[in-house]
Parts: structure tokens; sequence; C-alpha cells
């Protein structure tokens, strides 16, 4: 990761934009998980229409937000991706005609650059700078219901691992997909169940179970999509020292 981050700082203007729009993007991604609460807990007690309505309407705003955000902070990675890879592309598609090669090292470049090109879309970029708030989604869960929580760390763990040995274990990609929502499943109903003791012993009420589900769910969705972006980052870092090297020849 030390490749991303000199990239991402390569232009400190662009890294603290993208890092605020991050912060801010998480911050509205509470609003589903927040709004369950309030309106359980809150509002069925009350049963005024016109709460739930600034409810509602407060939670929109913050997921159009998030959605706008998110929109911005794609080009903004486009855009820095472009000016930190498309040079090298260029320096290579120029050397690679003025040199002659074997066709099995021809066919070793072309993937070394077909996977720096894949590798430099605003998705891979996004999942790297929301890990961070994974994590704090996870220390949310934690004064939430610690159960959850802990529970959401566990599968966040076996996620990554999993992700991590895809290749060792020989998992297709139909296989690790199937898996992803395999787990996914399976936490839920693990936290469901533990929170329904949780609520008939009167640690827990319906608005924080069902809240905290949703919170670690978004924080296991965040944890799977960094380890495939650490991975894919990986992947590029090593085309990228093959075309480097393949240029200074």
């Amino acid at each position: 990761m030390t490749s991303f981050l000199r990239q991402l700082f390569r232009d400190k203007s662009s890294a603290i934009m993208l890092l605020t729009s991050s912060l801010i993007i998480n911050i509205c991604a509470l609003a589903p998980a927040l709004f369950v609460i309030i309106v359980l807990n809150k509002y069925l007690a009350s049963g005024v229409t016109a709460t739930l309505i600034s409810l509602a309407m407060g939670a929109i705003m913050l997921l159009a937000f998030e959605f706008g955000f998110r929109q911005n902070r794609a080009g903004m990675i486009q855009q820095l991706n472009i000016r930190i890879f498309t040079p090298l592309l260029n320096a290579y598609a120029k050397k690679i005609k003025e040199t002659q090669i074997t066709g099995e090292q021809f066919k070793r470049l072309e993937v070394a650059g077909a996977t720096i090109k894949g590798a430099t879309g605003s998705s891979i970029t996004g999942w790297i700078l929301d890990w961070p708030f994974v994590l704090a989604f996870l220390i949310v869960l934690l004064y939430i219901n610690w159960t959850a929580a802990l529970i959401a760390a566990i599968f966040m763990i076996i996620m990554m691992v999993l992700t991590a040995q895809r290749m060792n274990l020989s998992l297709q990609s139909d296989s690790t997909a199937n898996l992803e929502i395999f787990l996914t499943g399976l936490m839920t109903v693990i936290i469901m169940s533990v929170g329904a003791t949780q609520i008939i012993a009167g640690t827990l009420d319906v608005g924080l179970l069902i809240g905290s589900n949703i919170l670690a769910a978004r924080a296991l969705q965040g944890a799977n999509k960094y380890a495939k972006a650490k991975e894919a980052i990986a992947r590029r870092d090593r085309a990228t020292t093959e075309i480097i090297s393949f240029i200074k020849q």
C-alpha cells in the first residue's frame, strides 16, 4: 500500500479533497442505520407523523449528498489516475513499437499493460479510501451493540482472509460471489439471533438491533471491497514494475 499512498499524495491538494470527500461520504452512509434506530425507538413511541416526515426527508437528503459526493470523488480519482498512469502507458506504447521482442514477452507485457488499465478505475481507489471509515463504522457499532461489533469483526476477518487466499483455495469468481452472499446472510442470522436474546433480557431494543445489523452489513461489505482493492493494487504494482523495467532497457 506504500505505492498507493505515494501516488495519492503526489498531488497533495487532490489527496486532501479526496479524503475530505470520503469523510463526508461515510458520514452520510450512517443515515439508513440512524434513521431505522430513531424511527423504531422514537417515532413509534410518539406516533407524530411530522416527526417521521422530517426524519425521512433528512435521511433522503443525506443519501443524496452521499451519491453526489461519490460521483464527484469518482471523477477526481479518474483524473488523478490519468495523470499518474497515462504517461507510463504512453511511454510503454512508444517503446514496444521500437523494440524487437519475443511473442511470449510481448504477451506478458500486454497483460501487464491491461492490468494497469484495469486497476486505474475509480472504484478500486475509492474502496481503499473508504477503508479507514469502515473501521470507524465498527467503532460506532461497538457503542451501539458490542456483540454485533464483535460478530461483524470476526466475519470481516474471515472475508478478508478468503479474498486474500482465493487463488490458493482455487476459488472461481462465481464461487467467491456465492460465498460472500452466504457469509453476509450467516452474519445477519447470528447478529439477529444473539440480539433477540438480548432484547428478551432487556439489554437491547429492536431499533438498535436492526440498526446495528445494517451497520454490520455495511462494514462487512467495506472489508470485502478493501480486500479486493488491495489485491488489485498489488497486481497493478507488479505490472507497473514490469513495464518500467521494460521501458528502461
